[in-house]
Parts: C-alpha cells; sequence; structure tokens
C-alpha cells in the first residue's frame, strides 16, 4: 500500500500500510531516514507515526506534483529491495552420493575437491532465482562460489532423473521432472518438484532465495527418494 494524500498547503502524508506490524514500523523507520536523506533540499521535516509519514516541504524549491512523484519512485524503487531481501528462504534437502549423482565422482577429480568440501561450498550461501527455465519449478540459481564454477556436459544427456542437482556455469538447480539437460549432476533431492502438486506452480520467483541443506541417506529414503 502506498497513499499520498494532502495534509495542508505545503504538506502530505504518506501512508505505507493499513495496520501496525513489526515489519510497518521498520518500514516507517526506513523510509523517514531516506527522505530526509534524499530531499534534503527541499523538506522541512519529516514525522513518523504507526502506519504513515508527514511530510511539509518548501513550496519556493518544489511543487506538490513533483514532490510526490519523487516520493513515489523512492519508495517503490527501495521496496522492491526491502522485500527481497525479506523473502523466505526455500530449504532444499539434497543427497550428495554417487548412487544418486551421475557426476559427482568426476567432478570432484576434475575441481580437485573431497566431497565434504563440495557439500560446506554448494551449501554455505543463499542463491538467488536469476531466472525461471521450461517449468515453472526450474529455477537458475546464482551464483555459486567461484570454486564450483564449471562448464557443461559437452554431450547433453537424454535423460536427467527427477531431482537432480546440478551446476553448469556459475548457477546451480534442480531438475523438476525427468529430461534432458548438459548441467553436472552433484546430488539429488527427495523432494517432488514437479508441477504434479500445484503448490509448485509458484515455488520459485524472481528474486526469491533458496538454500540446499545436505542431507544422509536414511533421511533421503525417509522423505520419498529414491536410488
Amino acid at each position: 500500500m502506498l497513499e499520498i494524500k494532502i495534509a495542508g498547503e505545503n504538506a502530505i502524508i504518506i501512508y505505507l500500510s493499513e495496520q501496525v506490524s513489526e515489519h510497518t514500523i521498520d518500514d516507517i523507520a526506513f523510509f523517514t531516514a531516506l527522505l530526509k536523506q534524499e530531499l534534503a533540499n527541499v523538506i522541512i521535516d519529516v514525522v513518523p507515526s504507526y502506519t504513515s509519514l508527514m511530510l511539509s516541504y518548501r513550496l519556493d524549491k518544489i511543487d506538490h506534483d513533483t514532490l510526490c512523484h519523487q516520493i513515489r519512485k523512492l519508495i517503490e524503487t527501495n521496496t522492491i529491495m526491502i522485500k527481497m531481501n525479506q523473502t523466505e528462504v526455500v530449504d532444499i534437502p539434497v543427497l550428495y552420493d554417487s548412487d544418486v549423482a551421475l557426476d559427482l565422482a568426476g567432478y570432484l577429480h576434475e575441481k580437485s575437491l573431497n566431497l565434504d568440501t563440495l557439500i560446506q561450498l554448494h551449501t554455505e550461501r543463499d542463491y538467488r532465482v536469476h531466472a525461471v527455465g521450461f517449468s515453472p519449478a526450474f529455477a537458475y540459481l546464482g551464483t555459486v562460489e567461484p570454486r564450483l564454477v564449471t562448464a557443461r556436459l559437452s554431450t547433453p544427456r537424454i535423460q536427467v532423473p527427477a531431482g537432480s542437482v546440478g551446476i553448469a556455469d556459475n548457477q546451480t538447480a534442480v531438475y523438476p521432472i525427468a529430461s534432458s539437460g548438459g548441467w553436472k549432476i552433484i546430488g539429488r533431492t527427495p523432494l517432488d518438484l514437479s508441477l504434479t502438486n500445484p503448490d509448485n506452480i509458484n515455488l520459485f520467483k524472481l528474486g526469491d532465495k533458496v538454500r540446499f541443506r545436505s542431507i544422509e541417506l536414511a533421511e533421503y529414503l525417509a522423505l520419498g527418494g529414491q536410488i
């Protein structure tokens, strides 16, 4: 919600929410400081409230319409960044084992890594959804730690098992269904990410965060994973 109303000859009220919440309080504090900083040459004062800000400005420096336009641009642009930072993390359990990872042994040799180091490097960071591919549940995630960067297979496989976790260039991804592909497979998740589950249609959205979590064989099997 963003609504701007006239509050006097040289004053406006900026409504950021209809309800008081921790997020709203944080937003009020953030935008109070932001507007004071970015519009310092035209405003007189900014007074925060529970869900709104009252801003008074200098009529000799700026007119109402121009001010409102600048405020909307500042708030809308920074709201996108705030929401990205507040995005919930999608947790994906992964079994890193050659029994389910088609390229794991060769990949470890190629990168001169042991399994523990690979797992640490692949699971220690949150990945952003950079794009969504052939399926709403196929998310291009980046970026991987530089030591994990690798080229795609020279010849793509005709079929990669569903749930396979792969790396190609500086991105990582999970195959939601069995399909062809050239990513190097380093693990597999037992989660069903196919669109037979309608919840997966909106599982990954641009800017979302994804975190991989290493699991043992027993948990993998308990969660429905197949060898």
